[in-house]
């Protein structure tokens, strides 16, 4: 304990501040390929009638609607995407 209080008073960084700075240059693989994924035909379109459901659903003040079935459908497009890609990336 001293001797940190020491390394601290003599204005050397310690060795947490290290870690945390190489940490901030990681890049998570799994938002890097859901990003492509996204991009794929079959994500567009499941996201595009994900978006008109909900501008449909906004544009009421009192329904009963929900987009569940549409954002489920364009989550799994997604992840069906990414479950064929993303091993490749890690190590």
């Amino acid at each position: 304990m001293v001797l940190e209080m020491e390394k601290v008073l003599a204005g050397e960084p310690e060795e947490e501040e290290a870690e945390e700075e190489e940490e901030e240059d990681l890049v998570d693989p799994l938002t890097t390929v859901r990003e492509l994924c996204e991009q794929t035909e079959k994500c567009v379109k499941a996201k595009e009638k994900t978006d008109l459901c909900e501008s449909r659903v906004n544009s009421r003040s009192h329904t009963e609607e929900e987009c569940t079935e549409e954002l489920m459908d364009f989550l799994h497009a997604r992840d069906h995407c990414v479950a064929h890609k993303l091993f490749k990336h890690l190590k």
